[in-house]
């Protein structure tokens, strides 16, 4: 199959598009900087991209976007040798209720929330464009990675090359997460699974928190593979999202990286409450008494994190699976996240006039929870000890609670415990502390 994703990164592959109002500086797409201050927009337009025949597409971007600022993807194709309308994909920003678009229909595009499809009609050419924009004359977003795939039309999928690669992921089930969100936590458990075995150690939480498509609920999925893309990235893994064959996967597994794929739910699962199409991670292939099978990472598979690990025929696996893949690569050492960080809180109680309530403390000043801090998108919760270590925080148990006066209630035991609490913001933001109680 002739190649169906480009992907634009670093200052050679930027300087071949048009620059308005932005400029390229370190392998980033920056905003402007006049008189010691960035202009409020600026846009980058990719040079017009050959493909093969192609019905649909979908865009990737990975940014950092500081607080203040915002990106937006938009993409365009060529139709019968005319370039049809620029569609976008949404304004994106860890700090934003992003929201995807709505169903649009215009002559021979639809615009879904997260992708292109042409109806009776083929493509041969594809353009990207990403406007940049800041409220803060100080802080400019900063695109790192630019990328658009293609589903190609008239062309038998490649199998490619056997392997037997057995990946060691983190399982993570779907069931131990916050009730709160549940619709897209599969999704933010597969990017745990991929980045945690390179030790990152992250809360599917965390990740589900900057991938939220805050769309109103509609009849499309309410889960966006752009934007866990956009959220892999903001913790320095690159990742993209792109149309694939069994070829791209056994590539993938052979060069040591897994995947993130949606599969059709059985209907076991379905039964379960999973939803009718669900993620799962790619961890390898192994033959498995004589059958070929797909060794996966899937959350609704128990309710028990290291029961999650599964294995599939891959003839079932071929019917299951969308042929949409979302790909990542390790972080580079010398690269520091593009945005997301935690924060190290004291707890402290706050003493007679709230018994069992501990308050935070940032640098020694108080910060107070609001009461509504659950109930706007937050996560509070806390764990214990656990009888044995885990391979990763993800993997303790945790309860989750809501914010009461200002902190969080801890029950006294009959013996001192150790809490460990985490507060996790809209922005994927965390806070976490240490208090013995």
């Amino acid at each position: 199959m002739e190649r169906n994703t480009v992907l634009l990164r670093e200052t050679e592959a930027f300087m071949r598009g048009e620059l308005d109002n932005v400029t390229v500086s370190q392998n980033s797409i920056v905003l402007d900087l006049v008189q010691g201050s960035y202009v409020p927009y600026g846009c980058y337009t990719s040079a017009p991209i050959s493909m093969p025949v192609f019905d649909a597409l979908r865009v990737s971007w990975n940014a950092a976007s500081p607080r203040g600022t915002a990106v937006e993807a938009q993409a365009r194709v060529l139709v019968d040798g005319n370039w049809t309308p620029w569609v976008g994909f949404g304004k994106w920003s860890p700090y934003l209720h992003r929201e995807s678009p709505t169903y649009q229909e215009r002559g021979p595009v639809q615009r879904w929330p997260a992708h292109l499809q042409l109806d009776s009609k083929y493509a041969t050419q594809a353009q990207l464009r990403i406007y940049l924009y800041s409220k803060d004359e100080k802080a400019t977003p900063a695109v790192t990675l630019l990328g658009v795939s293609t589903h190609v039309v008239d062309v038998i999928p490649a199998r490619g090359r056997p392997v037997n690669a057995r990946l060691h992921l983190m399982p993570y089930a779907a069931a131990r997460r916050t009730p709160a969100l549940r619709p897209w936590m599969d999704l933010a458990n597969c990017l745990a699974s991929l980045t945690n075995r390179w030790g990152a150690d992250l809360l599917p939480e965390e990740f589900a928190q900057v991938l939220r498509d805050w769309r109103a609920p509609d009849a499309c999925d309410p889960r966006n593979l752009s934007f866990a893309a956009a959220a892999a990235a903001q913790w320095g893994f690159p990742a993209w999202v792109a149309y694939g064959d069994l070829a791209l996967l056994r590539a993938e597994a052979r060069a040591g990286c897994g995947a993130v794929v949606g599969l059709q739910s059985s209907p076991e699962q379905i039964a379960a409450g999973a939803p009718e199409r669900h993620f799962a991670a790619v961890r390898g292939f192994a033959s498995i008494d004589g059958s070929p099978k797909v060794l996966l990472c899937d959350p609704w598979a128990s309710g028990n994190d290291f029961d999650c690990e599964t294995d599939m025929p891959l003839d079932d696996f071929m019917v299951a699976w969308d042929n949409l893949a979302l790909l990542m690569r390790q972080r580079k050492n010398n690269t520091s996240p593009l945005g997301r960080t935690r924060c190290s809180v004291w707890l402290r109680p706050v003493g007679t006039d709230a018994p069992g309530v501990y308050h935070m403390y940032i640098n020694g000043e108080e910060h107070l929870l609001a009461d509504d801090f659950c109930a706007r998108g937050g996560v509070l919760a806390y764990s214990l000890p656990d009888a044995q270590p885990h391979a990763t925080t993800a993997h303790r148990q945790f309860t989750y609670v809501e914010p009461a006066q200002g902190g969080i209630l801890l029950e006294r035991g009959d013996t001192p415990r150790k809490y460990t609490v985490y507060a996790i913001d809209s922005a994927g933001g965390m806070l976490v502390g240490d208090v013995t109680v």
